[in-house]
């Protein structure tokens, strides 16, 4: 399912679960327009009775997405769900869309560069051999940028990978803010719901899709059962923002927990729009700067081989006259 559909999926369900339609009934309506194999494994195990939860892992979706449709389904609050997932993936949409639009004209830029370097070639080779060459440096570049794009794709959602792209400036710091959204997100509609906290906090990480959630969630809950304070535990939990120490650390004194979390989930929102505009911002201005050294490195090549080779043979022949 491509990101618009997941957008126009979890925008739709959450219209008619909000307006009362049975979420079968609403599936049904939904199968027609977005297609897919997800879709119909979806209908199918919603309508052989299993629950939620089981029916959007069973269709293969992100653990991420599983495991907040089960905070929303054991909490009640589906359609709060979908509308988060569909305001997620929207933003995920943007700001994919603000990496790949700036660089549609450098990468124009780089073909025509090949272009004009197997033109150039033409006055010392034949145009069969130039037009060869010309096919195979746009078959490399493609075959490159293909296998960027698998390597991205394939590590991304990898543990180990993850760590990786942590440490990573823009990328790491997007990714952090994501997971604490996400957090908070989980946390405040089961705690809001009346869920117990260990067991809000456990599903918190879970859906999180952090790197090692699965443990901090049987840590954080066994901690919460043996009494201790939510605040002492995020101090040791480096995934989540240090200031909301003092925010959750008043909202237990003050009795006002939920209105704490109301406001660190406004907050977390705002921290991971101005992650990825940073990343929108900076990203495509160093893959910019990549292309343009490939075609400079292009350009001296062209230069070395049209001016300063034609001078050297000149020199030569001068120095040699007859050889």
């Amino acid at each position: 399912m491509t990101l618009r559909l997941r957008v126009r999926f979890y925008q739709q369900l959450a219209v008619l679960v909000r307006a009362g339609v049975p979420l079968r009934g609403s599936l049904l309506r939904m199968k027609e327009r977005i297609p897919g194999h997800q879709m119909a494994v979806l209908t199918k195990k919603i309508n052989d009775g299993a629950t939620v939860t089981d029916a959007f892992a069973s269709a293969g979706f992100s653990p991420f997405e599983c495991n907040l449709v089960a905070a929303g389904e054991r909490s009640a609050h589906l359609e709060t769900v979908f509308d988060h997932l569909a305001e997620y993936w929207k933003r995920q949409m943007e700001m994919s869309q603000a990496l790949w639009m700036p660089l549609y004209y450098p990468l124009a830029v780089l073909h025509f560069a090949i272009l004009i370097w197997s033109v150039v070639e033409m006055a010392h080779i034949s145009w069969q051999v130039a037009m060869l060459h010309f096919v195979m440096r746009i078959g490399l570049l493609y075959l490159f940028g293909f296998i960027l794009y698998v390597v991205a794709r394939v590590s991304w959602p990898n543990p180990l990978a993850q760590r990786f792209w942590l440490f990573l400036p823009l990328i790491g710091k997007t990714l952090s803010t994501s997971y604490a959204y996400r957090w908070i997100t989980a946390m405040r509609i089961e705690y809001s719901a009346g869920i117990p906290m260990p067991n809000a906090v456990a599903d918190a990480w879970r859906a999180s899709g952090c790197v090692g959630g699965e443990r901090l969630a049987r840590e954080g809950e066994a901690a919460l059962r043996a009494g201790t304070d939510l605040s002492k535990l995020v101090q040791g939990w480096k995934r989540l923002p240090r200031d909301w120490i003092d925010f959750i650390e008043t909202g237990e004194v003050s009795g006002a927990l939920e209105t704490a979390f109301v406001n660190l989930e406004a907050e977390a929102a705002r921290a991971w729009s101005l992650a990825q505009q940073r990343m929108a911002d900076w990203l495509p201005k160093i893959i910019y700067f990549g292309i343009l050294l490939v075609i400079a490195a292009q350009v001296i090549f062209l230069f070395d081989q049209v001016v300063i080779d034609p001078i050297n043979n000149a020199v030569n022949a001068i120095d040699n006259p007859g050889k």
